[in-house]
């Protein structure tokens, strides 16, 4: 079920999340927030993962994969060679 409900935003660029919003994303003082921006103007706010969570949920999306890590390490240090200096190679 959609819910929306409407803020202002103060002159320092803050907006309080309503009450309603906020218990249905089970959001709490000091919980962290992102914003997603679409290409079409669309804003998205949700509660941020930590990033252990993102990582684990990205590793259970690729696990019924197969990925040749070497052919993938080759790649990364073939397209990232370019634009190294000789120090840093």
């Amino acid at each position: 079920m959609a819910v929306s409900d409407d803020a202002t935003l103060t002159s320092k660029g803050q907006v309080t999340i309503p009450k309603r919003i906020r218990e249905q994303l089970g959001l709490e003082a000091g919980t962290e927030v992102e914003f997603i921006l679409d290409d079409d103007g669309s804003l998205h706010v949700r509660p941020k993962e930590p990033p252990m969570e993102r990582l684990e949920a990205i590793r259970e999306q690729l696990s019924g994969r197969e990925i040749d890590i070497d052919r993938m390490r080759q790649d990364s240090e073939g397209a990232w060679e370019p634009h190294l200096t000789e120090e840093q190679s």
